[in-house]
């Protein structure tokens, strides 16, 4: 789907356009959006943004890595957006120039749909800071989807150390490796984007009025608190790791310990079976009349002693 919205010669706004009236129309500057685009439709943006082309090249690779290039005229960023409530990623790549802003996505994107709509009933988008003012918006909405995100991964956790108590070992350590899997994925996010917002801000190819530079060194400050969140709660996962991690060990050395104690107490009991059940002719014991019980006395002496033996040594403790 190709959509296009353009600030007027006379001040309104235009959102009915297509390639061919943007090309004729003096706008004041536009914004073209191309969401889940098919064939037909790249091949329109190609045409009217010849450059299109050489730059999506790069992103067919799909390096999930946010990226910033520097253009004579423009230039191009791909972003990630997330999706607070699954924490998956989706690929926008912006082309921002001094009058226009074309984005692309393959998916199509609550936050841009929800700023599309915002900026096509806002007169306040003058001339000056139109495509500015639609990247800002753009950017604070992808900054707000990664504090929620953020915030539900918290959550999550805090959720994790409620039903410690609930919940089998082997299930909380899979989730504890799931939620350090995000984090590591949502830390891989965030951190290119500080080098990228630090390059547009001392970039000499990048006109930025001192308004869009102070956003910029805001966008910063709350990646920074993002990342230190991150790093916060990795360091939380690893503790609580490591915690079910000796918890289940010392569990199963408890096991372990059981288990041996039984297996030492039928150690002289299998002993004397195993002597008694030899088929020798001359045995003295198998003529005694009472040889049986006796037998079954001492073994069974052998076993209380051994029991009370390795209690007084605590192997029975818990």
């Amino acid at each position: 789907m190709i959509r296009i919205l353009a600030k007027n010669p006379e001040g309104s706004i235009s959102s009915d356009l297509n390639f061919q009236t943007l090309q004729v129309l003096n706008s004041r500057w536009y914004w073209a959006d191309l969401s889940e685009p098919n064939d037909e439709e790249v091949k329109q943006l190609k045409q009217f943004f010849p450059l299109f082309h050489r730059q999506t090249k790069d992103t067919q690779h799909h390096s999930h890595r946010p990226q910033l290039k520097l253009f004579k005229d423009f230039y191009y960023v791909s972003l990630q957006v997330i999706s607070p409530n699954t924490l998956k990623t989706h690929e926008l790549y912006l082309y921002v120039g001094k009058r226009s802003i074309i984005s692309f996505h393959d998916q199509n994107l609550k936050a841009v749909n929800d700023i599309w709509h915002e900026c096509r009933t806002d007169e306040k988008l003058s001339r000056e800071v139109g495509p500015d003012e639609v990247l800002r918006r753009l950017l604070n909405r992808m900054i707000d989807q990664y504090m929620m995100a953020a915030n539900d991964l918290e959550d999550k956790i805090e959720d994790l150390d409620l039903n410690a108590k609930r919940e089998p070992i082997h299930k909380l350590n899979r989730r504890v490796f799931q939620l350090r899997s995000e984090l590591l994925s949502f830390r891989r996010v965030i951190t290119p984007l500080m080098d990228i917002f630090n390059r547009m801000i001392g970039s000499a190819y990048i006109e930025t009025t001192e308004e869009h530079e102070l956003f910029l060194r805001n966008l910063n400050e709350n990646l920074n608190r993002l990342t230190h969140m991150i790093e916060s709660n990795l360091e939380i996962t690893s503790d609580i790791r490591d915690s079910y991690l000796s918890l289940t060990t010392y569990r199963t050395n408890r096991i372990m310990q059981t288990l041996t104690v039984i297996t030492t107490i039928f150690m002289p009991l299998t002993f004397i079976v195993g002597i008694y059940g030899m088929n020798f002719a001359y045995m003295p014991e198998l003529t005694w009349h009472y040889g049986y019980f006796i037998v079954l006395g001492v073994m069974f002496l052998i076993a209380i002693i051994m029991y009370y033996w390795f209690r007084k040594k605590g192997w029975f403790d818990k």
